[in-house]
């Protein structure tokens, strides 16, 4: 071979060139997630054999987490952690869907087609709507125009005239105390089919602002115009009286300001703002002639001016076909621009919502519902909270008002933070706090509702539908509208919640893993894409809140963000015109770009990267039995009286055949006995509190346990250094074979000795048994022969090590006269390690000589630092001294000159 200047180095191996794709990837990405540890469920398995209370394990959370390793053996014997936790498993699965099937019934009860039906015919009957969508309202663009549409729309349709007399609904009589001549009143229909009927009067609100509060007139025409009336708020709302002088006595109190309490009305959300309760009202008489001349009288006398700000119609009717009640409200919006936008808004409830009906077999059916609703609730929460004493007693270890007790105040507030973050830990705990949070929240609306109903004198059976009677109906709406809403997010989460038990089932099992470890991800993706939103929103707002409705406002702007992923925008073509500003089409661009092409590809990457390294391992095994199924076949077996454990030998044995102390053991077995309990120590350490299965304080000290020392190994860092210095605890290697002389009087059970010979294959060999029994009755000598006299006693163990070594011996004995076969593949793989032992063996060396010669180089430049430090330093005392001698001579010469002067 050729030289070359590196001659002394061997050429280095092209390493193969490896082309990586997406499943060469995605392949290296799951093997490495397939080679992680063990569950926490797995390595506490024998844990849980081991511990006397298994009723502390009852109720974790982790059979949940890890359901597809629950050991398929265990769950057949019914005093196993295993099997009872599988037991509460089953009953938690079939109590949830009892729980669901009342609450879709419930929810179902609940609501109906009915309700929008009803709603949407009396929006389109109050706003003047036709049969192709054009409504009166929409043309109500002043205060000349509202005017008109009352006289003329709403007047007409609110006292609809039939060509033939109307029927009596009801008789309500007003009774008057000082005579016995009481007047019947009855309820009118409303609308050309007669299918409803106005319940009470209609009252009629307006909502106005002070005047220069919430605005300022500019500098600039102040002298011309000094009034301004600003939007409409808290702040700037009137209160005052502003009645004319010479208006009609019967119209003076429409100009007096009333509270909300006086109104009987709720707060209602306009176009623009939303409106209090309160304000300046009235209501219109019980026929349509009076009411046009006190609407006429009120335009004459300017019962709208400046200061209006809105105009609040609100009735109620009833739907005597389908038994549905709405609440209508006709708002017209006064702005301060000067334009005026006329809405209707409509909410409507079954009859049934707003007293607990029992007469009917619809409210009663409702009514029973929700009773027994609630009782699965209460059982529901008692389980919840008995799961989170659970938890919280395996996190502190005790009993958690014991373990309170002993705190400080600032204790105890951590207590309650920690248990419940690790409590929450698990995503499937915090959905059911949610439900529960969410029911009752329902159940107080709905109680309220209930208690409002029956407390307003005007809606009692005597009283309501009376028409001179205002029905406040708005402020029962209110709470029925929030409960239904809470309803339906509860709905949600309850079905959503059927996850949490889908992994009971192989075929849905990755589906639910999947979720539970996106649904954390995609949380904090959540945050930043909020974020992104609302940079946006605000971008929109300022350049386009001008032009666009959707943008006139942040909050609207920030909502119509989330909508354009799903609905698309219609691009405004007057952004490409011939002079127009670029800004705003290049900031939709980018709005496009990084929300279409860039975040929403990286919401999709999460998931499918949890899905690519997801575990199929418990999928893809189809010989594995359903954990679930296997105990529903062992409760059914137990109800017959029937076991399946079939390692049934104990019934047999003896009790001296089920234990054996641990001092008869041989040396190796105890020890790997010791090691496998501090091993199960430190896991159960890592999960529960106050749980011990190896007493710490026997290996000599309490810190650093679970590293095992010796002699001759060195600090790994500078704080190991330090702590070694500082600690007044002498550190001892941690020997091998000593035992702790309190645990080799304890015994180990057969079923522990059998499991540990069957972790450990050298120990069948070494013990040459494979049974656990024979193991204990040769140690223990049950199967000894009876001693000859005069025999030499020889101990189980001594036998055991004759046995041994016998074998190793003649394992070792090798024929030297036979002729070994040369392979030449040995002889050169020989050769070329031989060779490159050597090659490293020189190397080392040179490599040490030059540290060495480099180190008495360093020597030798340290003596002579020392010695010319040792000189500076002799050289310095002697210019101190000289010095000091030259000051000293100085101050004698000045002394002397003083004293001859003197």
């Amino acid at each position: 071979m050729a030289s070359t200047d590196g001659g002394d180095e061997a050429p280095k191996k092209k390493k193969r060139q490896i082309n990586l794709n997406r499943e060469i990837v995605i392949k290296r990405l799951s093997r490495k997630h397939r080679q992680k540890k063990p569950s926490t469920l797995a390595q506490l398995q024998e844990i849980f054999e081991e511990a006397e209370d298994k009723a502390r394990f009852v109720g974790d959370t982790m059979f949940w987490k890890y359901f597809e390793d629950i050991e398929i053996a265990r769950i057949k014997d019914t005093k196993s952690v295993e099997y009872m936790n599988l037991r509460v498993m089953f009953w938690e699965t079939l109590f949830y869907l009892i729980i669901l099937v009342f609450f879709t019934t419930y929810v179902y009860l609940l609501q109906s087609r009915d309700v929008f039906d009803a709603r949407q015919e009396q929006q389109e009957y109050w706003s003047g709507c036709d049969a192709y969508g054009r409504c009166q309202i929409n043309e109500v663009n002043s205060v000349e125009t509202f005017w008109e549409f009352m006289n003329n729309q709403f007047i007409t349709r609110a006292f609809t005239e039939y060509p033939e007399p109307q029927m009596n609904v009801a008789n309500i009589l007003t009774e008057f105390g000082q005579n016995d001549f009481p007047i019947t009143w009855h309820p009118r229909f409303v609308g050309p089919q007669k299918s409803n009927i106005m319940l009470g009067a209609v009252r009629v609100r307006q909502t106005r602002v002070l005047k220069n509060v919430g605005c300022q007139v500019s500098k600039l025409y102040a002298h011309i115009h000094p009034d301004c009336y600003g939007h409409y708020s808290e702040a700037s709302k009137s209160t005052k009286t502003y009645k004319p002088r010479f208006a009609p006595t019967y119209i003076a109190g429409c100009y007096d300001y009333v509270t909300a309490e006086q109104t009987a009305q709720a707060s209602v959300d306009g176009k623009l703002v939303v409106y209090g309760g309160d304000g300046f009202m009235f209501d219109l008489p019980w026929n349509a002639t009076d009411s046009r001349t006190m609407l006429g009288d009120l335009r004459s006398w300017g019962w709208l001016d400046q200061a209006t700000r809105a105009v609040i119609v609100e009735f109620t009717t009833l739907n005597t076909n389908v038994n549905v009640i709405v609440n209508n409200r006709v708002i017209f919006e006064f702005g301060t621009t000067g334009a005026v936008v006329g809405s209707v808004t409509s909410t409507g409830g079954l009859v049934t919502l707003f007293t607990p009906a029992t007469s009917t077999s619809a409210g009663m059916t409702l009514f029973a519902m929700q009773i027994v609703l609630l009782i699965l609730f209460v059982i529901f929460t008692v389980y919840a909270c008995w799961l989170m004493v659970k938890t919280c007693k395996n996190f502190v270890g005790e009993k958690p008002l014991k373990f309170l007790k002993r705190q400080s105040i600032g204790g105890k507030i951590a207590f309650f933070f920690k248990t419940g973050y690790h409590y929450l830990r698990y995503a499937w705990n915090l959905v059911d706090l949610i439900m529960i949070t969410l029911f009752y929240c329902h159940v107080i609306l709905r109680v309220n509702t209930y208690i409002a109903t029956s407390s307003e004198p005007n809606m009692v059976a005597s009283v309501i539908g009376h028409p001179e009677k205002f029905m406040p109906f708005s402020r029962v709406m209110f709470t029925l509208v929030y409960s239904n809403n809470i309803l339906s997010l509860l709905a949600m989460i309850m079905w959503v919640k059927l996850f949490k038990y889908l992994c009971m089932s192989s075929y849905f099992r990755l589906l639910v893993r999947i979720l539970e470890k996106c649904i954390k991800k995609l949380a904090i993706f959540s945050l930043l894409l909020v974020c992104v939103f609302y940079g946006f929103s605000v971008a929109f707002f300022v350049g386009m809140g001008g032009e666009e409705e959707n943008y006139a406002g942040l909050s609207g702007s920030f909502l119509v963000g989330f909508f354009l992923l799903i609905d698309g925008y219609e691009v405004n073509y007057s952004w490409f015109e011939p002079g127009k500003d670029a800004i705003m089409p290049i900031v939709f661009f980018i709005y496009i770009a990084l929300i279409y092409f860039v975040l929403m590809s990286v919401a999709v990457a999460i998931v499918l990267d949890v899905y690519a390294t997801s575990d199929r391992s418990a999928k893809e095994d189809p010989n594995r039995e359903n954990p679930m199924l296997v105990f529903l076949w062992t409760y059914y077996k137990m109800m017959l009286g029937i076991s399946l454990v079939t390692d049934n030998a104990e019934e047999h044995m003896s009790s001296e055949d089920l234990s054996i102390p641990l001092e008869l053991l041989p040396g190796i077995v105890r020890r790997k006995w010791i090691e496998k309990k501090r091993k199960m120590q430190r896991i159960a350490n890592e999960t529960f509190a106050g749980m011990e299965l190896y007493p710490v304080d026997l290996d000599g000290s309490t810190e650093k346990q679970d590293c095992t020392t010796t002699d001759w190994m060195l600090p790994s860092t500078r704080s190991d250094v330090f702590d070694n210095m500082n600690s007044a605890i002498v550190r001892r290697p941690l020997s091998l074979y000593d035992i702790p002389e309190a645990l080799l009087k304890s015994n180990v059970s057969r079923l522990q000795l059998q499991r540990l010979m069957d972790e450990d294959e050298t120990l069948p060999i070494l013990l040459q048994e494979a049974r656990a029994e024979k193991v204990i009755r040769r140690f223990k000598q049950l199967d000894a022969p009876e001693q000859v006299e005069g025999e030499e006693y020889v101990a189980p163990v001594k036998k055991l090590q004759g046995q041994v070594f016998g074998q190793v011996d003649a394992l070792e004995k090798v024929k030297l006269d036979d002729d070994i076969p040369e392979v030449p593949e040995i002889s050169e793989l020989t050769e070329s390690m031989s060779g490159a032992i050597t090659s490293v063996r020189n190397k080392f060396r040179i490599e040490l000589t030059n540290i060495i010669e480099a180190t008495a180089v360093l020597f030798e430049h340290l003596v002579d630092l020392t010695q010319g430090i040792d000189a500076m330093r002799q050289n310095h005392d002697l210019v101190l001294e000289q010095v000091r001698e030259q000051t000293e001579k100085e101050l004698l010469r000045g002394l002397g000159r003083n004293f001859m002067k003197r």
